[in-house]
């Protein structure tokens, strides 16, 4: 009988969302500001932002999206 298993490892997963602790964690953004984008409306609620769980989330692409959008608006400047 032949052996199919391989030793590769499983290729990794991005999320695309992460807590908000582990998005400081990663980029240095205080969770506090994080919750100043959203009483603000600078963050929306389903695009940059969840709450799940009573759990504050950060989709990772959506905010790195608006971060490059900041930085291309204040290079036009």
């Amino acid at each position: 009988m032949k052996n199919t298993a391989t030793t590769e490892s499983p290729a990794s997963v991005e999320p695309e969302w992460v807590r908000a602790e582990k998005y400081f964690e990663m980029t240095g953004t205080p969770v506090e500001t994080i919750r100043h984008y959203r009483k603000k409306g600078i963050w929306l609620v389903g695009k940059h932002l969840a709450t799940v769980q009573n759990r504050l989330h950060v989709n990772i692409k959506e905010a790195d999206a608006w971060i490059k959008e900041q930085a291309l608006r204040r290079h036009r400047a």
